[in-house]
């Protein structure tokens, strides 16, 4: 089983990349140095890993098992035969916006019933994410 790189996660959410990287080093057409300029100042979240403050909600124990709790985002997003791992993100600005509820990801066993994914009930090899968001209010200057 292939695993996830989470370099792009860090980069994302820390606006930053490790100079050190081993990725980095494969490079062939020298669009990655310096790593410095691989940088970004946006307050990004992402939606998922933001579940946890919903604390006990309805299904909260349930729908916890299928996060990492390392990372507090889901277990997986993709899951063929070879490869299963969280390649995708709804990642927001959270100085503007507050994740108000998330679509329900899906359990592992029920996508391994036919194999992997894609399969005659679910058409992607990607679950689908999505998140309701609400705009936080402006404050005056």
């Amino acid at each position: 089983m292939e695993v996830a790189s989470k370099e792009l996660d860090i980069y994302y959410l820390e606006g930053k990349v490790d100079p050190m990287h081993p990725e980095l080093a494969v490079d062939p057409l020298n669009i990655l140095r310096p790593a410095t300029k691989l940088t970004h100042q946006l307050p990004l979240v992402s939606a998922y890993s933001s579940f946890a403050r919903f604390g006990a909600a309805l299904g909260f124990e349930q729908y916890r098992r299928r996060m990492d709790p390392n990372t507090n985002e889901p277990l997986f997003t993709n899951c063929t035969r070879d490869f299963i791992g969280t390649l995708d993100y709804i990642f927001y600005s959270s100085d503007s916006l507050t994740v108000e509820s998330l679509l329900e990801l899906l359990d592992e066993d029920s996508l391994r019933k036919d194999t992997a994914l894609p399969s005659p009930e679910w058409s992607s090899d990607h679950i689908a994410l999505l998140a309701e968001f609400r705009c936080k209010p402006r404050t005056r200057r």
